[in-house]
C-alpha cells in the first residue's frame, strides 16, 4: 500500500485530557466537522472518511461526538476563516477536528486516482492546534486513511497508541442445509477490519477450523484445522495467500501462539508416549521442536511475554486448572493464580503488565486480568460462556467470544471493565484474535 504522510504541526505541550487508566472516564466532547473539498466527489470522500473516524472514536467509549446540529460555526466559515474558538466553547467542545479532502488524477482512471487528506486537531480551550497531517494514498485505501487518522486523534488526546488500523480474525459459524436436507453448522476462518468492515471468510467450511492466532509482527495467522480428519496446525500468509502445515505430529496438535519476533511458535502436542498434553516450541525456520513442559497432567494454552523471556500457560498439575509462568526455556515454573474457580486461556498483554484469562466459577464464565506477579486480579465480565480473550495492539481493549443460548458473538471491553460492546460480524462468531497495526 503506497501511503505518504506529512506532519504539519505537533504541539508537544498539548494537554492530555483523558486518563484511560481511571475507568468509567467521562467521555471527552469532540467535534468532528466533515472534511471538505471543492466539488461533490471531494465532499463525498470527506464525508465517508469522517463517518469512519466518528464510528471508531465513539466505539472506544472515550469520546463524546458532539451533534452537528449544535455547531455554532458554519462549515463555510470554518473553511474560509479557520476555527473561531469562541463559537465552540459555549457548546462545551474540547477537541475540534477539521480539514480538507481532494481527489487527484484522471476522472477516467478511477483505480489510480489519489486521495489527498489534510486535517488539523485543535485544543479549543487553549486555542491551539495539537496536530496536523497530510496523507496521500490511492483512493481505494480511503478507509485505511480514516483508521490512520483515528489512531492519530486517539494518540494525541490520550497519550497512548491507537488500535484502529488493525484487523480481527475469527471463526465464523454458519448453519447450512446439505444435499440431504439436513442442517449443520460449518466453521470458517474469517477476517475483517477492526471496525467490522471488509469481512471475508478464507476457508470453505468443509473442515473444522479453530483457534486462529495472529503473528505480532505481520499479517500472518496460525490456526488449527481438521482437514483430512486430523488436527494439524497451519500457517496462512494473508498478504500472499500462501498456506503451509507446520504442526502435523501424532495425536493432538493445538493452541498455536507466535513468539514476539514471529520466528517461533508454541503448540500443545500429545505426540510423546505419555499421551498427555505438553507444551512445545517450534523454530519456524528450521522446523525443529523443543519440549518445554514435563508434567503427568495437562499443560496447554501457552502465551509469550512481549519480551519473549517468559511463557504463561494453564495446567491442572496441582489440581484445579490454574495459571503458571515459566522461563521461555521451560525452567523456573511458578504458579500465578490461587483464587477460587478454574483458570484457562491466558494471554499476555502487549504492554507486558497484565495477563488476560478465562475463569470458570460458580456456574459462570468470566474474562479477567491479573498482574504478572499475581497480586491483583480483576474480573471484567460475567456470562454463560465468555472465552477466547485477545488484546488490542495497544493493550487497552480485550475482545472475546460470548455464547448466549445457541448464539456466539464477539464482544469488546475496556481494560478497566467498562464499555462492553458487541463487535458486528456477518454470522455467529467465536475465537477472535487481534492483529498488529497495519503499516
Amino acid at each position: 500500500m503506497a501511503l505518504s504522510s506529512v506532519l504539519f504541526v505537533a504541539n508537544a505541550n498539548a494537554l492530555v485530557r483523558i486518563d484511560i487508566d481511571e475507568g468509567n472516564t467521562k467521555p471527552l466532547p469532540l467535534a468532528l466537522t466533515d472534511l471538505q473539498g471543492d466539488n461533490a466527489a471531494d465532499n463525498q470522500l470527506g464525508y465517508n472518511i469522517t463517518k469512519v473516524i466518528e464510528k471508531n472514536l465513539k466505539s472506544s467509549g472515550l469520546f463524546n461526538i458532539v451533534d452537528r446540529d449544535a455547531f455554532l460555526q458554519s462549515q463555510e466559515s470554518l473553511k474560509k476563516d479557520g476555527p473561531n474558538f469562541e463559537q465552540w466553547k459555549p457548546i462545551k467542545v474540547e477537541g475540534l477536528f477539521t480539514g480538507s479532502s481532494k481527489l487527484e488524477g484522471d476522472d477516467v482512471d478511477v483505480i489510480n486516482r489519489k486521495a489527498v487528506i489534510e486535517y488539523r486537531l485543535f485544543d479549543v480551550y487553549s486555542d491551539k492546534q495539537t496536530i496536523g497531517k497530510k496523507y496521500t494514498a490511492q483512493v481505494k485505501y480511503w478507509r485505511h486513511l480514516a483508521n490512520r487518522i483515528s489512531d492519530d486523534i486517539y494518540t494525541s488526546l490520550t497519550g497512548e497508541k491507537g488500535y484502529f488500523t488493525s484487523r480481527i480474525a475469527y471463526i465464523g459459524e454458519n448453519v447450512i442445509t446439505d444435499a440431504r436436507g439436513r442442517k449443520k453448522t460449518i466453521k470458517q476462518l474469517c477476517v475483517m477490519n477492526q471496525d467490522s468492515s471488509s469481512q471475508q471468510c478464507l476457508t470453505d467450511g468443509k473442515s473444522i477450523v479453530l483457534t486462529p492466532r495472529f503473528s505480532p509482527i505481520k499479517q500472518e495467522l496460525a490456526y488449527l484445522s481438521y482437514a483430512n480428519g486430523r488436527p494439524r496446525v497451519y500457517l496462512l500468509d494473508l498478504t500472499t495467500g500462501q498456506q503451509e502445515i507446520v504442526g502435523s505430529f501424532r495425536g493432538l496438535n493445538s493452541s498455536p501462539r507466535f513468539s514476539p519476533d514471529g520466528e517461533k511458535l508454541l503448540m500443545t502436542l500429545t505426540k510423546d508416549q505419555e499421551g498427555n498434553s505438553e507444551i512445545y516450541e517450534m523454530d519456524l525456520d528450521s522446523r525443529k521442536i523443543k519440549r518445554l513442559t514435563f508434567s503427568p497432567r495437562i499443560d496447554t494454552s501457552p502465551s509469550y511475554s512481549p519480551d519473549g523471556k517468559k511463557i504463561v500457560f494453564n495446567s491442572d498439575r496441582q489440581g484445579r486448572p490454574a495459571l503458571f509462568i515459566m522461563d521461555s526455556d521451560g525452567n523456573n515454573v511458578k504458579r500465578l493464580t490461587y483464587g477460587r474457580g478454574s483458570y484457562f486461556a491466558p494471554v499476555w498483554s502487549p504492554r507486558g503488565d497484565m495477563i488476560a484469562f478465562v475463569k470458570q466459577m460458580g456456574g459462570k464464565f468470566h474474562i479477567g486480568v491479573i498482574d504478572v506477579d499475581g497480586d491483583e486480579e480483576r474480573l471484567l465480565t460475567e456470562g454463560f460462556l465468555d472465552e477466547s480473550p485477545s488484546w488490542s495492539p495497544n493493550g487497552r481493549v480485550i475482545i472475546f467470544s460470548r455464547q448466549v443460548g445457541d448464539v456466539n458473538k464477539i464482544y469488546g471491553i475496556d481494560l478497566t471493565g467498562y464499555n462492553l460492546r458487541e463487535i458486528e460480524t456477518t454470522s455467529n462468531a467465536s475465537d477472535p484474535t487481534w492483529s498488529p497495526l497495519l503499516k
